[in-house]
């Protein structure tokens, strides 16, 4: 049984409604709720699992620097009761009972403080720079993400205006074929739409309480760029480089610190004795006093007989030297294929816009054959124009450049 032409506008409708508001209710979701790109990315920030650690672990670093930096003094009171003798009397005599008092003293070797303390700033440091990293590569993925879900938010509105553009002509068997084309494809590219919409859900927690709708166009202007500016830029900037350059500052300040603390510690002591008066054998003794003090040196014979900690911090620097050059080589090759891509990406965002244009001046909007060639060319440019963005944020990601694209 064939659909009558008039029913065509009702049909479309009902399928708009139908895809666009399919509500996932074993996810507990509503319907579509617009937001822009920069909207979107915020909430992001604010709610990705991910980064919420790397942001806890900023928290953390700061704290250990707090008790890094305490000086290691650890006093000990001690108090003991006993017998003095000062005098040993012929007769028979009496034990004296005499009271000390006592204070011993930890304290830790030259530089340790120092060095723990430099450490500490180094961690926060590497913390800081590692969680840039990840938000900014968590937002990258996102970015991509968001401009795919765009993309079929606007091929969806292309396949809908050409549906309905379709159903305002006269009835015949190409009317006919090609509405039931575009409604095929309206629906594929609807159902794709809430597949990127789910996936734009997975960066941002549990935040987002309606499927998020991409606002917006891919239109933006073809860009040029300097390969060795860019290359500059990137060894510079990139997140990658300077977690691996502050991972390399960390190293060097465990370095410094495992050298001091091989330093000697020290332990300084003083206690002070009373002996109240007491008799004995006739013989009365007068009450007593005296001070004492001392220095003691715990000697760290093992740190003369090996080295092993001093090695593996001096092999850990090392290491990690050598992960940062063969970082910026890579650096230096993913920079040019970004380029490349992207110059790719320009030249067929010339063509599919040489060639829409070309047929909105020629095609003939009053026919079936005209619509849809229309269509085809629109949508070719949709994908062009998504292709030509991603392969731009690429160029930026790349170089070291985390800017939003304004679509």
């Amino acid at each position: 049984m064939r659909t009558p032409s008039s029913c065509l506008p009702a049909i479309l409708c009902l399928i708009l409604f139908t895809n666009l508001s399919f509500a996932q209710s074993g996810l507990g979701l509503n319907e579509y709720a617009p937001i822009s790109l920069t909207q979107y990315l915020q909430v992001v920030k604010e709610s990705n699992s991910i980064i919420g650690n790397k942001r806890l672990a900023k928290e953390t670093a700061a704290a250990i620097k707090q008790s890094l930096s305490l000086y290691q003094f650890r006093p000990i009171v001690s108090y003991t009761k006993g017998t003095f003798y000062q005098q040993v009397p012929y007769a028979p005599y009496s034990n004296p009972t005499s009271n000390t008092y006592g204070l011993n003293m930890f304290m830790e070797g030259w530089d340790k403080r120092s060095t723990r303390s430099d450490f500490g700033d180094a961690e926060i440091g590497r913390s800081e720079a590692d969680y840039q990293a990840t938000e900014v590569d968590i937002q990258m993925a996102a970015t991509l993400g968001y401009i795919d879900a765009l993309r079929n938010r606007l091929l969806f509105n292309s396949y809908a205006s050409a549906a309905k553009k379709v159903s305002a002509l006269a009835q015949s068997t190409q009317t006919k074929d090609s509405a039931q084309f575009l409604l095929y494809y309206e629906n594929a590219s609807a159902k794709d739409l809430q597949f990127n919409a789910l996936s734009l859900i997975n960066y941002s927690g549990d935040a987002l309480k309606s499927l998020p709708l991409p606002i917006g166009k891919l239109n933006i202007e073809p860009q040029s760029f300097n390969t060795e500016e860019l290359i500059n830029q990137a060894l510079s900037t990139r997140s990658d480089i300077v977690v691996m350059q502050a991972a390399i500052n960390s190293s060097e300040k465990n370095i410094a610190m495992t050298n001091a603390n091989r330093n000697w510690d020290v332990q300084p002591y003083v206690s002070y004795t009373t002996t109240p008066q007491y008799v004995s054998s006739g013989y009365t003794y007068l009450p007593q006093s005296g001070f004492s003090a001392g220095l003691s040196i715990p000697i760290p014979v093992n740190n003369y007989l090996q080295n092993a900690d001093i090695v593996q911090s001096a092999n850990q620097k090392l290491g990690l030297e050598m992960q940062l050059r063969d970082l910026k080589s890579q650096v230096r090759v993913q920079v040019m294929q970004a380029l490349l891509q992207y110059e790719s990406a320009k030249q067929i965002l010339a063509q599919a816009s040489d060639s829409f244009n070309a047929v909105s001046k020629s095609a003939n909007q009053a026919s079936a054959k005209g619509i849809m060639d229309m269509r085809d060319k629109e949508g070719a440019l949709i994908d062009a124009q998504t292709n030509h963005v991603k392969a731009l944020v690429n160029v930026w990601r790349q170089s070291g450049n985390y800017s939003v694209p304004k679509i």
